[in-house]
């Protein structure tokens, strides 16, 4: 996320931009592959919460809606910017890329309350 953010907010005028949004992109879909992999697998951080907390499910299927809808903005934005030529909205590209790091800034906060409502217990007492 830092990577984009970076690239995202480096003066757009520069000749490489668009090569440095496209390289930072292309390592956020491989660490957000790996982390939906993890997440979504057998036995993974969502079946370990499922069978801790059954309640969850619902709030798990939002989270894996949530990894789909993050996967096709990224795939999309990395088209957007491997397709960019001389003539691109750079400021366009940009807020795309802001977009993407927004809703990934939300998806890590469901993910934290998540992980909160299903371990935390209230045992009662003072």
């Amino acid at each position: 996320m830092q990577q984009v953010e970076l690239a995202a907010a480096a003066a757009a005028g520069k000749e490489a931009w668009t090569n440095e949004l496209e390289i930072s992109l292309r390592k956020l879909e491989i660490a957000w592959r790996h982390h939906v992999r993890e997440a979504e697998s057998p036995a993974g951080l969502h079946d370990r919460i499922l069978d801790q907390a059954p309640r969850m499910q619902r709030t798990v299927e939002s989270i894996q809606a949530d990894h789909r809808a993050i996967a096709r903005s990224v795939g999309a934005a990395l088209t957007e910017v491997h397709e960019a030529g001389d003539d691109t909205d750079k400021e366009a590209l940009r807020d795309t890329a802001v977009d993407i790091l927004v809703a990934l800034a939300r998806h890590r906060q469901h993910g934290a309350d998540l992980i909160y409502d299903a371990y935390s217990v209230d045992i009662g007492g003072y």
